[in-house]
């Protein structure tokens, strides 16, 4: 409720912002949506394919939680650092989409 601090160029604070917080969140949000995305949506087309293979039929439960376990881990592996690096870790925004307190120090 307190919003995130909002910095200059040089890093000097220069006070809170909720809508700046309402920005992140949305941005982390989206990206977070990406991490999780192929694991979620990849995985039991694979699956379905895979269970079609000599290897897997008749696997148990536990063979098959495996498999299944494999691919989200290999799919984070790789989208983590992708859908971190989407947003940079510290964003500029303009003066004019800050609150009216903002606007009014400086501009």
């Amino acid at each position: 409720r307190e919003g995130v601090i909002i910095q200059d160029e040089h890093g000097n604070k220069l006070g809170q912002s909720t809508v700046a917080a309402r920005k992140a969140i949305s941005t982390v949000t989206f990206s977070r949506i990406c991490i999780a995305a192929p694991g979620m949506l990849l995985t039991p087309v694979l699956m379905e394919y895979l269970e079609k293979k000599n290897f897997m039929k008749g696997a148990g439960k536990v063979k098959s939680c495996g498999v299944q376990t494999l691919l989200v881990g290999a799919f984070l592996i790789v989208a983590v650092p992708i859908g971190c690096s989407l947003f940079p870790q510290r964003q500029s925004i303009s003066v004019s989409s800050l609150e009216d307190d903002f606007k009014k120090k400086y501009t």
